[in-house]
Formats: structure tokens, sequence, C-alpha cells
């Protein structure tokens, strides 16, 4: 089962990111927010790395075609093979998930550093305090 399978039904009306990347945030259109946050320890880093299909949300434009646009499933698709990495840690794996709407889909990428034993996950956080997540901007197009 998806981590995102609560969204499932939603009208989405804006994504953020926050904590460093280690907060993804999506807010419906009745203002709600559903947060995820990457799991880090000791010897790992966790964080949204790559975001697909939000382009299109945009900042206010009535024309956007995922403004309101209902969740109608979500896909795991699971995390990558370890490989080498050249920028410090020894190792680097990628998640991936696709948030499908009626009107387009949103392609999500987690990357986890490590030291070779330690997986990645997201995790739904249920209660939050939306003005305690630091650095919180809103994602107006695909990184």
């Amino acid at each position: 089962m998806s981590v995102f399978k609560n969204l499932v039904g939603q009208r989405i009306n804006g994504i953020f990111l926050g904590n460093d990347s280690w907060a993804l945030l999506i807010r419906t259109i009745d203002g709600k927010f559903h947060r995820y946050d990457t799991q880090n320890d000791c010897c790992n880093s966790v964080w949204f790395n790559h975001l697909n299909g939000v382009t299109i949300l945009g900042e206010g434009n009535s024309f956007d075609l995922l403004r309101g646009a209902v969740v109608t499933g979500v896909e795991d698709k699971g995390w990558g093979e370890n490989r080498s990495d050249e920028q410090g840690y020894e190792v680097v794996q990628d998640g991936f998930w696709t948030i499908k709407t009626d009107r387009g889909y949103i392609d999500i990428e987690v990357r986890n550093s490590h030291n070779g034993y330690y997986g990645g996950s997201v995790k739904h956080i249920e209660d939050f305090d939306v003005s305690a997540v630091e650095n919180l901007r809103q994602v107006t197009e695909d990184f």
C-alpha cells in the first residue's frame, strides 16, 4: 500500500517543500495539508529530489490543469538498486511514486544517500503544525 494512499479522492490545490526538502506537503482545495517526511538516520540522508508534472499547477492561473484535480490513484514504484556515488556517499538509491489525477500525473523521486546499510523511506505525518515546517516554499515548476 502506498504512503500516498490517503490522497485518493482529494482535490489538489498546491505542493510545498520544507525542512531542507525532507518534507513534502500537499494542500487540498479545502485548505488541508497532507505531510510526508523522509526518514533519515545517523548514516543516511533522504530527501525529495525530483517532482515532475507540477508545472501545470501554476500560480493562480485559471487554466492550470491540475489545480483542483481529483487524485484517482497512487502508485508506489519502489526503490531502485544501490549504486555508487561520486559525491562523497558510498551508495545512492532512488525511490519513485506516481500520484494519478483526473487531469495528469505527478511523479515523485526520493533520493537516499547512505553508507550501504540504511534504506530510505517516506512516512505520512498525521498531526502537525504547518507553521513549524521550516523554509516552506510552494513548488510551481518541475525540478
